[in-house]
């Protein structure tokens, strides 16, 4: 008579059956312990660069707060390269410049500005100022170039149709009258709703054609 088997006893030849999702896991799992290991690490890193930024933003704001002079912009940009409050404070030090009769060295700060920090958000309005800086040198060409840029790359920016009114008043300075107009109208499609729209049919009314101005009338006999 076979002996029963005891319930607290394995058989002694069990027959273990493995699906093909045991085969899977027991083939690649830890593949997937090195990747659940990455994603924590990634997290984790990611965690610390944002800390680390914030930190790093509000010390280079508090530096930029208590600055008021060349000597101490200029420490901000060393110290806090690259953020907000740097690049306030290079605009900071062209002002500075400009306002002592320094043009060429406020346009440079400028130029090292926008190659540095070409998102910065008063990117649009550095090159507006680089624009008139350049005319004031008698540099027309730097100049529209730079009201050029400042309308076409930073379109969104309040300095844009300022740099076109400034372009097309450039312009006409020029002789070109032709395309003074033409960027006078296109203030008028691209920024309607803006002041500066009203400024150029302003403009526009003044650089009209004398052939397309009515006839004055006989005078009176």
């Amino acid at each position: 008579m076979e002996e029963p088997r005891s319930v607290l006893r394995p058989a002694l030849e069990p027959v273990v059956e493995f699906s093909d999702s045991d085969l899977f896991w027991q083939e690649h799992w830890k593949k997937f312990a090195w990747g659940l290991a990455g994603v924590v690490a990634l997290i984790l890193a990611v965690g610390v660069w944002k800390f680390w930024s914030a930190r790093h933003l509000a010390a280079a704001e508090a530096l930029y707060g208590t600055a008021g002079d060349a000597a101490a912009w200029r420490e901000v940009v060393a110290k806090y390269p690259g953020t907000v409050p740097a690049g306030n404070a290079q605009l900071q030090v062209a002002e500075s410049l400009r306002a002592s009769g320094d043009l060429a060295g406020a346009a440079g700060e400028l130029e090292n500005f926008l190659k540095a920090q070409p998102q910065h958000p008063l990117a649009g309005a550095a090159w507006l100022t680089l624009g008139e800086l350049r005319q004031m040198q008698a540099e027309n060409n730097g100049a529209l170039e730079a009201y050029r840029v400042a309308s076409s790359q930073y379109a969104a920016s309040y300095a844009a149709p300022l740099a076109l009114l400034a372009e097309a008043k450039l312009l006409g300075q020029m002789g070109s009258q032709g395309e003074a107009r033409a960027v006078l109208e296109s203030v008028g499609t691209l920024h309607s709703e803006t002041p500066a729209a009203m400024i150029a049919a302003a403009e526009l009314a003044r650089l009209r054609p004398a052939a397309a101005m009515p006839p004055s009338p006989p005078p009176a006999p």
